[in-house]
């Protein structure tokens, strides 16, 4: 657990190195972006036993009764690429229903922000997750469903420390004097196996709803 904690903080924390250490060649470079400030969302998930392309293509569910309560922070970096722009979130979820564990989660943000001038904006995100204790329902046995004909013949065995994937759609802009609302796929992942082997991977997804307000205008 020492092993996964350090590479954690390596993974999270060398950007920041890299960034820091280009400061000291072009001064006016930051991190982050000095005229936004952080940004504080509050999101509901429900676990779906669906992959994350048949929600994402489909809009193929299959709920479970386990959800999630997150508190987020995210702020924007001070970088932009083209049409894109690109933030920083933490955030810390608490599991409810058939789990009960903490998930915290570290990730970078793709963004593209008011498509076609509209209120309206769609991310991608990639990071780590970081479970207090594996999570039961990533972790599953050998069946078959004569049912349906679904058959898993791997005995599939999560891990504490996956991949952390988020899809989101967000409705509103920053200006605006209320809160935005968006729509996140919140996905921990094997990566095919790479957590965990053997392949398909372990993980997990939340479709969730929440919303978003500036700090700035939350706390003067």
């Amino acid at each position: 657990m020492i092993k996964l904690g350090k590479l954690f903080l390596i993974i999270i924390l060398f950007p920041i190195y890299v960034l820091k250490s280009e400061e000291s060649h072009v001064s006016d470079k930051k991190f982050f972006d000095n005229k936004n400030s952080w940004e504080i969302s509050l999101y509901y998930g429900l676990y779906s036993e669906t992959d994350l392309l048949p929600i994402l293509l489909r809009q193929d569910t299959n709920y479970r009764q386990s959800y999630i309560y997150t508190l987020a922070f995210s702020r924007p970096l001070d970088y932009k690429w083209r049409f894109l722009d690109f933030e920083f979130e933490s955030n810390l979820a608490k599991h409810d229903g058939l789990m009960h564990h903490w998930e915290w989660n570290n990730f970078y943000i793709a963004k593209i922000s008011e498509v076609f001038q509209l209120p309206l904006s769609f991310s991608v995100g990639e990071g780590i997750s970081l479970a207090s204790q594996n999570p039961k329902l990533e972790n599953k046995d050998v069946f078959f469903n004569p049912l349906t004909l679904e058959f898993q013949r791997d005995r599939i065995e999560s891990r504490n420390l996956l991949n952390y994937v988020m899809v989101e759609m967000e409705v509103g802009k920053r200006d605006w004097d209320f809160p935005r609302v968006f729509l996140r796929i919140h996905h921990r992942s094997g990566v095919f196996g790479f957590f965990c082997p053997p392949d398909p991977a372990c993980g997990s997804n939340f479709v969730s709803y929440g919303i978003r307000y500036p700090l700035d205008k939350l706390i003067p």
